[in-house]
């Protein structure tokens, strides 16, 4: 371990130790307020941030709300991250009296009656609300019950050893995601309530099932421990309900705990406050590359999703009627093409295809003008570039865009 990196994680420490310190003896509140006006900020400073986050939006509200208001919901959206954030410093020192009062719990029953069976819930959670209230929601359980929850380990094992002492001292068990499922299982066959994250983006080891209507991977781990451990599953809406006060809610799967009924019901718990998530991350990222075609991201999938997948084809270089790979290409998804003025779109294509023109100039700035026209051409935004010896401008102006691209060699 080196000295700087030594140093560097005292400092982060320091930081959340002092900033906790200070906004635990403000008013809820004004805490609340404070976070809201520095994700106000930040929406301004964080321009590859605020693409993502509009990213995100467009494909989870593509089919219930207009494009102007998208990114309205976004901007309130960086607001209630930055207010809950700085909440999260806030309420992790709340005495057990003043919890109650700032985190109300609207149908308990249903938690109840999952856990009467005596053989655990695996409990399905996103980030969304003041989500550092979810290691408190235990003391809102049905009594005798033991929470467990999953957690990543941080970086900095200082801010690692910080947070999950926080975390556990209300007394919930945590599971590292290096611990593997057995731990997490013997606690469910006890009785436990387990809590896993779930809104997040998985790898390829991930499930191929809708969410908020377009075919992505998502953790299999909630069904995959439901049916080992015969225990029920429900999901969790935590949603802000004011300045310093939260709401939870709690939401049933329909029918067996499959993966896609499990997503579905933590669809159902998010989609009613959009604005309310952490959509900082990529969710709908598709993993590609020349190794890693389309049809391996979603295997041979025969359903089609109602929010389809959308590429654009860069052919301004390439041999009239050239044609991906066979493995490029999927019902799922639609392809666009950018063709030289007086060139025939390849033969392969739909003849409804969409089809653009490139800028004038080859610069990056041209580039990135013309990527983002055709990106916001359509509700539902441009997955990734696809192009046979792409320019190295090209390759620049995605990135600047945050749009990937694959070159394939001809």
């Amino acid at each position: 371990m080196s000295l700087p990196k030594h140093w560097q994680w005292r400092a982060e420490w320091l930081v959340q130790a002092i900033l906790e310190a200070v906004l635990c003896r403000l008013p809820g509140g004004l805490v609340h307020r404070l976070g809201a006006l520095a994700g106000g900020v930040a929406w301004h400073l964080l321009p590859r941030r605020r693409n993502v986050v509009l990213r995100n939006l467009r494909i989870a509200l593509a089919d219930t709300h207009s494009p102007d208001d998208i990114p309205r919901i976004a901007r309130r959206s960086f607001q209630l991250t930055g207010a809950n954030l700085f909440s999260a410093a806030h309420s992790a020192r709340l005495s057990d009296r003043r919890l109650r009062e700032v985190l109300h719990v609207e149908n308990p029953e249903l938690l109840e009656n999952a856990a009467a069976n005596g053989k655990g819930v695996v409990l399905l959670l996103a980030h969304m609300g003041n989500w550092e209230l979810l290691s408190r929601i235990v003391r809102f359980f049905p009594p005798g019950s033991r929470g467990g929850a999953f957690y990543r380990p941080l970086n900095n094992p200082l801010l690692d050893k910080r947070t999950l002492d926080r975390r556990q001292a209300d007394g919930v068990r945590m599971f590292s995601k290096h611990d593997g499922p057995h731990q997490a299982a013997a606690f469910l066959r006890e009785g436990g309530v387990v809590g896993i994250l779930s809104d997040q983006r998985v790898g390829m080891l991930g499930e191929v099932v809708p969410f908020f209507g377009r075919l992505t991977r998502s953790s299999p781990l909630p069904s995959l421990l439901a049916r080992r451990t015969k225990s029920n599953v429900v999901a969790l809406a935590l949603n802000t309900a004011g300045p310093g006060r939260w709401s939870a809610r709690y939401v049933p799967v329909d029918g067996p705990p499959t993966t896609p009924a499990c997503m579905d019901a933590l669809e159902r718990a998010m989609r009613p406050r959009p604005d309310d998530i952490f959509w900082f991350q990529d969710r709908w990222r598709v993993y590609l590359g020349p190794e890693h075609p389309f049809r391996k991201w979603l295997g041979e999938t025969d359903g089609l999703s109602k929010k389809p997948h959308r590429a654009l084809l860069w052919l301004t270089g390439s041999p009239d009627g050239w044609q991906p790979p066979d493995e490029w290409l999927h019902p799922d998804l639609h392809y666009e093409a950018v063709l030289a003025p007086g060139r025939t779109p390849p033969a392969w294509l739909p003849d409804d295809t969409p089809v653009h023109q490139p800028p004038d100039s080859s610069d990056r700035d041209a580039l990135r003008l013309a990527l983002t026209q055709i990106d916001r051409a359509q509700a539902l935004p441009l997955d990734f570039v696809l192009a046979p010896h792409p320019p190295h401008a090209l390759a620049k102006a995605c990135r600047r865009e945050g749009i990937p691209m694959v070159a394939l060699e001809i």
